[in-house]
């Protein structure tokens, strides 16, 4: 398969990757082979209107089949010239997946990750302030496009499929930026001492 992937990356085609067992078998992804170890496969995909759409690193292990060069492939490359949409290379490193975490999001601010295995419906996003041989450490952002209070540890080797780079990243991205004082999402709880500041503020009273 590695040799198959390499092929696909000098060539410049796009491949169709199957994931039967995580994704059934009528699901695909379709994208641009930018790298690909022993392990892992790096892809910027090309969605269903046909334009670039970010970045999905697969791990090979999951992988229950694949096409190259995609059914497609010609008709897709030709709108993304017409269109000028050009393949590049993120620049990350797939050696150690604890660093490609980090670097990603150094580089792109927020990475999206499924650990389709645990929870098959969901995923979290966020930006990885820490990462380790075993575990990561997420501050997620949510639907809403504010930052949660806390961050949150997982277990590194439940991710299943890591993405970034994409629309709905930039979405939320520019929705937070533009919220300045209201980039973090609000609590819930009050204060111990609420009391207290009712009786120190009058307006309150």
């Amino acid at each position: 398969m590695l040799i198959e992937l390499e092929k696909a990356r000098t060539r410049n085609n796009v491949v169709r990757i199957f994931r039967e067992e995580l994704d059934g078998p009528e699901s695909w992804t379709d994208g641009f082979v930018i790298a690909a170890n022993e392990e892992m496969v790096l892809l910027q995909l090309v969605d269903d209107s046909i334009r670039l759409n970010g970045y999905q690193v697969l791990f090979l292990e999951d992988i229950s089949d694949f096409a190259h060069p995609a059914p497609f492939n010609d008709f897709q490359k030709k709108v993304l010239s017409l269109r000028g949409e050009e393949v590049a290379d993120p620049e990350v490193d797939l050696e150690d997946l604890a660093v490609l975490l980090i670097d990603i999001s150094e580089e792109f601010g927020l990475v999206t990750l499924h650990r389709e295995e645990i929870e098959p419906d969901s995923c979290e996003i966020g930006r990885v302030v820490r990462a380790d041989a075993v575990t990561y450490e997420l501050e997620e952002i949510g639907s809403d496009a504010r930052w949660f209070d806390s961050t949150f540890e997982y277990d590194l080797y439940d991710i299943t499929r890591i993405e970034f780079g994409g629309a709905y990243e930039d979405a939320l991205m520019l929705a937070n930026e533009d919220m300045g004082d209201d980039a973090f999402e609000l609590s819930d709880e009050y204060p111990d001492d609420l009391d207290s500041i009712i009786e120190d503020d009058p307006d309150l009273k």
